[in-house]
């Protein structure tokens, strides 16, 4: 199963950020991110996005900031956001409602490629398998829709040496 398209967006009425996923097998997965959730989330995301070979190889934490940088900005200038999500008679593996996510953990695999794992609150997970590329993408669309929800919180891809990548402490790289 491969991504074919992804959407980030906030609901108002919600108060949460609704993830939509399609797969090229035909299949549309929804999940509510809460506040809570996005926050723990990205900093997992930025501790994956850390551990690219290019970023990983450099001496000090400037020039790692510096490539990780210059990578999301040229991901993101090759991304299609123009685009509107498909509308397709989808199979639906978890319903048509959303479910609310609870936990994530991310690992990188062997051949460079992460793999996130997203937990529902009643149990079930789905493990994501994203390049480097598509997970720049999915923090810039993440991003995006945070600064729409007017939460107080900034997502930020370069922090500081000694900071961590929100207003909280370090994703650990499993969390609930």
């Amino acid at each position: 199963m491969e991504i074919r398209q992804i959407q980030v967006g906030y609901d108002k009425l919600q108060d949460r950020v609704l993830l939509r996923m399609s797969t090229t097998d035909e299949c549309e997965f929804r999940f509510w991110l809460t506040r809570r959730f996005v926050k723990r989330l990205w900093g997992l995301l930025v501790k994956l996005l850390e551990q690219d070979k290019a970023v990983r190889q450099q001496i000090d934490e400037d020039t790692r900031r510096t490539v990780l940088g210059i990578q999301h900005e040229g991901f993101v200038q090759q991304g299609d956001f123009s685009r509107d999500f498909e509308e397709r008679p989808y199979h639906l593996p978890l319903g048509k409602e959303p479910v609310l996510l609870a936990q994530g953990e991310g690992k990188q695999r062997d051949d460079g490629a992460y793999v996130l794992g997203l937990h529902t609150q009643d149990g079930k997970k789905i493990d994501i398998a994203l390049d480097t590329k598509l997970l720049h993408l999915v923090s810039k669309l993440l991003s995006d829709a945070v600064a729409r929800a007017d939460w107080d919180i900034k997502l930020v891809m370069l922090h500081t040496a000694g900071e961590t990548p929100t207003a909280e402490a370090p994703a650990p790289r499993r969390f609930n």
